[in-house]
């Protein structure tokens, strides 16, 4: 998407409304500026969601968890509360 609206505004520049005005259009330092630092922006973003969040495999979770079903009381004994 945002690679449509790029294309879209510099084909909007690339052309004017006034034929005697048609030339090429070459980025300026701050048109440069602005692609590397959003650039810089996504890739920053996404090595912070990438340390903070890792991603962790549900099969190796499942794995490392302990069951969750209840150990049953030995003979002759109370088990205790849920609340204890």
């Amino acid at each position: 998407m945002w690679l449509e609206r790029f294309v879209i505004v510099i084909t909007s520049l690339h052309r004017d409304f006034l034929p005697s005005s048609w030339d090429m259009y070459y980025p300026t330092w701050v048109d440069w500026a602005l692609y590397v630092g959003s650039l810089g922006l996504f890739f920053t973003l996404l090595f912070f969601f990438i340390r903070l969040l890792p991603m962790i495999s549900i099969f190796e979770m499942r794995t490392l968890a302990p069951q969750s079903a209840p150990v049953p009381a030995p003979a002759g004994q109370v088990a205790p509360a849920a609340g204890d």
